[in-house]
């Protein structure tokens, strides 16, 4: 697992690669940026390269920062079996309980003396109590524990909690970079061009958009989709993958943000109809965000299959529960 597999991002990658070289670590560091750039990569990449003995971590006269991917610690990494590093990610779709909170950090305990990596991915998905006890641990961080958050809306989080870690913003890929990603997956030259045009540089979301187009039957069928959608809103989550004991909840939000992506990615070139695939993409990122703050994952399908019928938005606002956030 290389630091430098991670594509895009140089600048702040060489500052990381400095700073690690020469031991300045921090306790905690925050990932923020836009959704699908990849700072859950970066921070996997990251956490190898400081867990590997091997690495050129506190040697000044490194080349390279990178996990040497022959060691059992990077093995382990690359299996998912490191003690040394504790995921937590709200893949149940609940949010990040105090409860998980607390068994990580038991689960880090019976390694004292070496380093521990925790990676919170999304970070804003942290339950109250959660967030309360993680700022009491980054007030008094244990020795040789660095806490990496991932978030894609890092004003939802505590205040204290961002004072108290590394601020590390992360923008969009380059075309270039953007397209060296995609050429690692099944993506055609074309399609790639198109999804950096209709996307943006976020590989992740793009990745998602076509993986999706590809279940559905590719281009034409999805768009079909999105101009006449199945009378039945449970039919939707087809577009996502729900393999992996994947929570209804997560299956929902994943499929709102790429209808939302692809209702952006194929809009009209007019100004009229880039307005409106702008309202409603923007529409359906709050009923994702309902969705994801535990709200109702059959309303929240009712309302986008609303939105992606709807002709005239402003009458449906007026129409909408408030609670999804649309008015």
């Amino acid at each position: 697992m290389s630091f430098d597999e991670v594509l895009g991002h140089d600048v702040v990658r060489a500052y990381l690669a400095r700073a690690f070289r020469h031991g300045r670590i921090s306790h905690a560091y925050l990932l923020s940026g836009p959704e699908g750039i990849g700072k859950a990569l970066l921070a996997r990449q990251l956490a190898a390269a400081l867990l590997c003995r091997q690495s050129g971590v506190d040697d000044q006269d490194a080349e390279q920062i990178d996990g040497c991917g022959d060691c059992g610690g990077c093995q382990a990494i690359e299996s998912g079996n490191h003690g040394g590093l504790q995921i937590l990610d709200s893949a149940d779709g609940r949010g990040i309980d105090l409860a998980s909170l607390r068994e990580m950090m038991r689960s880090l305990s019976l390694r004292s003396g070496d380093r521990r990596i925790v990676i919170i991915d999304p970070a804003e998905r942290l339950q109250e109590a959660a967030a309360n006890a993680l700022l009491k641990i980054l007030e008094e961080p244990a020795q040789g524990v660095v806490f990496l958050l991932c978030s894609h809306r890092p004003a939802q989080l505590l205040r204290t909690i961002v004072s108290r870690c590394q601020k590390i913003s992360i923008g969009p890929l380059s075309r270039e970079a953007f397209l060296e990603v995609l050429s690692r997956h099944p993506i055609d030259a074309t399609t790639a061009e198109q999804l950096f045009v209709g996307i943006g540089g976020r590989p992740g979301a793009a990745i998602g958009l076509f993986e999706a187009m590809q279940r559905c039957g590719g281009e034409v069928p999805f768009r079909e989709i999105l101009q006449h959608p199945p009378r039945d809103a449970r039919n939707l989550v087809a577009l996502a993958d729900v393999e992996g004991g994947q929570s209804d909840r997560q299956a929902v939000y994943q499929t709102i943000r790429i209808l939302a992506d692809g209702v952006w990615a194929f809009r009209s070139d007019d100004v009229d109809g880039r307005r409106l695939a702008a309202e409603r993409a923007t529409m359906l990122a709050h009923v994702a965000r309902h969705v994801e703050r535990s709200g109702s994952p059959d309303l929240c399908l009712e309302a986008t299959l609303m939105i992606l019928s709807a002709l005239d938005l402003d009458q449906l606002r007026l129409r909408m529960p408030r609670s999804l956030g649309v008015a």
